[in-house]
């Protein structure tokens, strides 16, 4: 049978504040649509693009690439299993991811590699799927891979994105903030952070969740881009994630003619909001400065596509 192939492409739901929400009344949420978290970031242009190549016949071979390296990307096989289920899709799968940020710093990535590769695969299975199905699977796919909370909800709108109330649609509840037309966001990326062992605590899940509502509460007080930034930027702080290297990004942006600037969720990572005039001039100034970090310069824009190649 003929070579069947799909393309779809997703922005980056880059997170800047979060607030578990793992427990109620100290006992675990058993209920996926339930379990997630509040918090805001950005929706970024520069995320993931991924190509399927779907081989129809009796194998169930999956083969996945990201960025040309063949690796098991946890939730993209997750999404091709979904997808074999509810479409009947045997047959052999190949998946081609090439993702513009850095992984595992609290660009979203696996939701976007999930997203996409669901979306994918339902156009080449010939059949619709709206955009809250798509990031309700998704969503199902971040809890049980413990990839993410709640990051595909940035899916669900564009721009600076607030999770007002956790899970999975219907559950979830989200809003925006107006930005400046044509800002963009610049980042900084020295590496991942490693946060398991604080993220598998009660004690530490309860402070860090404590800390994200009160900062949530102040941004919603006065919601401009300027003082959510503030307010992630605090919240860091307050939970601990802040590391020598991320302090000497924050006193590099403090110098900077940037709208405001906060901690990638979670990474040892940086970005900001910057005006368009001022973009290259931040770009150029990073670079300098940590030449062995990764800068990523991306516009803030949330369009999805999806689409069937010949």
């Amino acid at each position: 049978m003929k070579i069947k192939k799909g393309y779809a492409t997703a922005p980056a739901p880059l997170s800047s504040i979060f607030s578990p929400k793992l427990f109620k009344n100290d006992e675990k949420r058993n209920r996926i649509e339930e379990i997630g978290a509040r918090g805001g970031g950005f929706t970024i242009r520069k995320g993931v693009e991924t190509h399927v190549e779907y081989y129809p016949g009796e194998s169930r071979e999956v083969e996945i690439y990201v960025n040309d390296v063949k690796m098991n990307f946890i939730t993209s096989l997750k999404a091709v299993e979904i997808a074999r289920k509810m479409l009947g899709l045997n047959g052999r799968i190949v998946i081609k991811h090439k993702i513009h940020v850095p992984i595992g710093t609290g660009f979203g990535t696996s939701a976007s590699a999930a997203l996409t590769t669901l979306l994918t695969l339902f156009k080449i299975g010939g059949r619709g799927i709206t955009l809250q199905e798509a990031c309700r699977i998704t969503h199902e796919i971040e809890v049980e891979c413990r990839t993410g909370l709640n990051s595909e909800a940035g899916f669900l709108s564009e721009g600076l994105i607030l999770v007002l109330n956790e899970g999975s649609p219907p559950f979830v509840k989200v809003n925006s903030i107006p930005i400046p037309h044509g800002s963009a966001i610049v980042a900084v990326v020295a590496a991942p952070l490693d946060t398991s062992n604080v993220l598998s605590r009660l004690d530490e899940l309860r402070r860090i969740e404590d800390f994200g509502d009160k900062r949530l509460q102040e941004i919603l007080k006065e919601p401009t881009p300027e003082n959510f930034l503030k307010q992630a930027r605090e919240f860091a702080w307050e939970a601990g994630f802040v590391t020598a290297r991320v302090q000497e990004m924050f006193e590099e942006f403090e110098k900077l003619p940037v709208i405001g600037y906060a901690q990638n969720m979670i990474g040892e990572a940086c970005h900001a909001l910057v005006l368009p005039d001022r973009v290259k001039e931040v770009e150029a100034r990073l670079k300098e400065v940590f030449p062995s970090y990764r800068i990523v310069v991306s516009e803030v824009n949330g369009l999805i596509r999806s689409s069937t190649l010949t």
